[in-house]
């Protein structure tokens, strides 16, 4: 599996308690602390872990698979692999195989779904339309202007 890119994030809540403190909030935790309620709250074992696949266009088996990986609130760490790869794993190949099954039945209710909402919008757009009203007759002026 090729590893294609690691985003770092910045500790942002180290500048904002060196912000705060220089503005004179005392009530800020000690960095020991925030760091060890940190680690607590991001381990591996007790984290929701988001995994993603995207399965990029190409030829069947040679098509390359981008594979994201983190927790919420974090840049994800992007890796690559080849289809062929990720389909070995049974649990995967199901699913894959059960979208291509699925697909053609998916495709035909999203297209449904277009031509539903481009109907209301067409209905919508013709109940805006104003209709032209022709200006009131008002009475002629009695005054010349010499």
């Amino acid at each position: 599996m090729e590893e294609l890119e690691i985003i770092e994030e910045n500790d942002d809540e180290e500048d904002t308690a060196q912000n705060d403190d220089s503005k004179g909030v005392a009530n800020a935790p000690p960095l020991g602390d925030r760091t060890n309620s940190q680690n607590q709250t991001h381990s591996f074992d007790t984290a929701t872990i988001l995994i993603g696949l995207q399965i990029l266009p190409g030829v069947e088996q040679t098509r390359q698979v981008l594979i994201t990986t983190g927790i919420k609130g974090a840049p994800p760490i992007i890796s690559s692999t080849s289809l062929d790869e990720i389909a070995q794993c049974p649990p995967v190949a199901q699913a894959l195989e059960q979208l291509k099954q699925a697909l053609p039945k998916m495709a035909e209710v999203a297209a449904i779904r277009e031509i539903a909402s481009s109907a209301a919008r067409q209905v919508a757009n013709a109940k805006t339309t104003k209709a032209k009203v022709p200006p009131p007759d008002l009475p002629t002026s009695n005054t010349t202007i010499n």
